[in-house]
């Protein structure tokens, strides 16, 4: 039985009742059974050797791979279409005879790709968020969850957090109406993305210091947007925080660094995706990302270094060498020398999604990353959205901070147009328009750059 079902199925006013009162219980009980076991194994293996780091990602390989095999549909057929014998996979050579996954196949194959061995009402139904496209829908088993949050709960932990403790959190999805949420049964304050007034910034601000929480979570593009705001117009943050965290996003370096000064705070990044196949986190001396084995297995393609991962904690709808269409633009397979941590790959830069990359006429990729620069010293612009509408057309979406057509504001967008054709191709023709606001994905996301270049186009530069 799925209890969420029948939870939401109550009325507000009960379900508030419940939540205010499960809020109570304190977090040894509150957070379960497997959340604990799972967490207090994660801070007694993060020490262990590489060799029996290595021999339990190879436990659990086995274990993920039977499981498929026996239950879910999908890959019975495809192993034995590949003569592939689970009982003789030894190592990642042999592993890598399985051919890889993508999302199109998961959309086309979700049924055969749910294991047989679950009750489906029991199952949780998740999705990803929808920002390259139409979600992609998934079951997850009733354990999935407090594994998750039990690893991101240990890294964290670098940071000094601990289960349990209250957070405010600028993320999820876009609310004008109520822009602000106490989730009393999580000890979360969670604020809307959407900031359209200064009044918001001030509210958010008074109900951070009454709320009182150390530790603040969410996307980069909406905790670096609050901090420019709240160094434009003069203000100052009423608390003292631990730590900001960033999830759900690539972190560009400004970012960082808006948040540094304006916070005050040390910043914590963690990469990791709905699919739940790899995660990395920094650690306490570093901003490369961690891969954690005991997660999954996380292998960069030789030739065009995207990321592919392997989960261990969903058993629902196991994803197997699942392409994540994320690049890693340097990595390496040693221990950290800072921290130590024998956690494989340590990815130093992550160039995100390949649909998020600029095309050029020519047939190159130029990620988000290399496009930042010209954006970091506006003055008169707030944001910017980067569209590219054909293979030689982009068009640039320009916010300006007091929806102004002033001199600056016209100057500054036509620096844009000519330092992003400069680092594009004098093939390319780029064009703005100067609008009120950008569109927020269903996920409370902004996307720094949309791509209308077919995915068929896109996965050519992957051949």
């Amino acid at each position: 039985m799925n209890p969420h079902k029948y939870f939401n199925m109550l009325p507000d006013g009960i379900r508030k009742g419940f939540k205010y009162i499960y809020g109570k219980i304190p977090a040894k009980i509150r957070l379960g059974k497997i959340f604990w076991e799972t967490y207090n194994f994660l801070q007694e293996s993060q020490n262990w050797s590489r060799g029996r780091m290595e021999e339990y990602q190879l436990a659990q390989l086995r274990a993920i791979l039977k499981h498929a095999y026996d239950n879910v549909p999908y890959y019975r057929n495809l192993f034995n279409e590949y003569g592939i014998d689970i009982g003789k996979i030894n190592d990642l050579n042999d592993f890598k005879r399985i051919p890889y996954l993508d999302k199109d196949t998961v959309k086309k194959n979700i049924d055969k790709l749910t294991a047989q061995n679950f009750n489906i009402n029991d199952l949780y139904l998740s999705h990803t968020s929808g920002t390259t496209g139409k979600p992609l829908q998934f079951y997850e088993d009733h354990d999935t969850g407090q594994k998750e949050w039990a690893f991101i709960c240990h890294q964290w932990s670098r940071m000094g957090y601990r289960p349990g403790e209250p957070r405010i959190e600028l993320r999820g999805q876009i609310n004008k109406r109520n822009p602000i949420y106490h989730d009393q049964a999580q000890k979360v304050l969670r604020f809307s993305p959407y900031i359209p007034n200064l009044n918001i910034i001030k509210v958010y601000l008074k109900e951070m210091e009454k709320f009182g929480a150390k530790y603040l979570h969410g996307y980069p593009s909406a905790i670096a947007s609050f901090a420019m705001l709240i160094k434009k117009y003069g203000l100052k943050v009423p608390i003292n925080l631990k730590c900001v965290f960033f999830a759900s996003e690539i972190v560009y370096k400004w970012q960082r660094e808006i948040v540094n000064e304006v916070f005050g705070s040390k910043t914590f990044s963690h990469y990791g995706m709905a699919e739940k196949v790899t995660l990395a986190g920094e650690c306490e001396r570093a901003t490369d990302y961690h891969c954690l084995p005991q997660y999954a297995i996380t292998e960069i393609d030789e030739n065009t270094k995207e990321i592919i991962g392997t989960g261990f904690i969903n058993y629902a709808t196991p994803f197997i060498r699942y392409r994540t269409t994320d690049i890693a633009k340097s990595f390496s397979f040693s221990a950290c020398k800072r921290c130590g941590r024998n956690y494989f790959p340590i990815i130093n830069e992550i160039e995100g999604r390949l649909g998020d990359f600029i095309i050029t006429p020519e047939g190159n990729f130029i990620s988000p990353a290399a496009v930042t620069h010209p954006f970091k010293d506006l003055k008169s612009i707030k944001d910017v959205q980067i569209i590219q509408k054909d293979i030689d057309l982009i068009l640039l979406l320009i916010v300006p901070w007091d929806n102004s057509e002033s001199d600056l504001v016209l100057k500054e967008a036509t620096y844009l147009t000519e330092e992003l054709k400069k680092m594009c191709s004098p093939l390319m023709n780029i064009k703005y328009e100067l609008v009120n606001n950008i569109e927020k994905g269903p996920s409370g996301k902004t996307k720094w750059i949309i791509s209308n270049i077919s995915k068929d186009f896109i996965k050519t530069g992957l051949k």
